[in-house]
């Protein structure tokens, strides 16, 4: 649904010999300040392994195809990094970003601060640990209550119409 209903563009992939029609991905709908800061209009969720932000959206929308608005109000631009990986897959991503996933990334203190490995109290963090801290990061997502999702579609289908013209 979300992409089809994105204006069109014209795009040359040859210095302008020819062009070609496609959807313009680079417009998305931004949720104000007001509406992603206003708690009471949506619930928190941890993501666990598996899910997908179609899952998501099937789970509290009955619909896989609201995705995009799960996406957009937690400001995930990127699904493939934005959303946390598996484990396997986080395992595997830091595989092939470390030659050494045992290897240490940096030093923290008793209160989580990254300190000199000579501090006292210095605690070693693993590459690994590394990525997976900032993996689990990015579990808690906020999720429009439902009773608020026709407003929101009902305001990017409007503001997609003034795109159109």
């Amino acid at each position: 649904m979300y992409f089809e209903t994105l204006p069109k563009t014209f795009y040359s992939l040859d210095d302008g010999v020819s062009t070609q029609i496609i959807t313009n991905i680079f417009l998305r709908y931004v949720f104000s300040d007001e509406v992603k800061n206003n708690l009471t209009l949506y619930e928190l969720y941890d993501i666990v392994d598996g899910d997908t932000p179609e899952i998501v959206s099937d789970k509290f929308y009955s619909r896989p195809d609201y995705h995009w608005i799960i996406l957009h109000l937690n400001e995930i631009i990127d699904p493939r990094y934005g959303w946390p990986l598996s484990t396997f897959n986080l395992q595997k991503y830091s595989e092939g970003k470390y030659a050494n996933i045992n290897a240490v990334h940096h030093y923290i203190n008793s209160d989580g601060f990254i300190v000199n490995s000579n501090a006292p109290g210095a605690t070693s963090v693993s590459n690994f640990q590394y990525e997976e801290q900032l993996n689990e990061a990015k579990r808690r997502i906020k999720i429009l209550k439902p009773v608020y999702l026709r407003t929101v579609i009902d305001n990017f289908q409007t503001s997609l119409g003034r795109l159109n013209g």
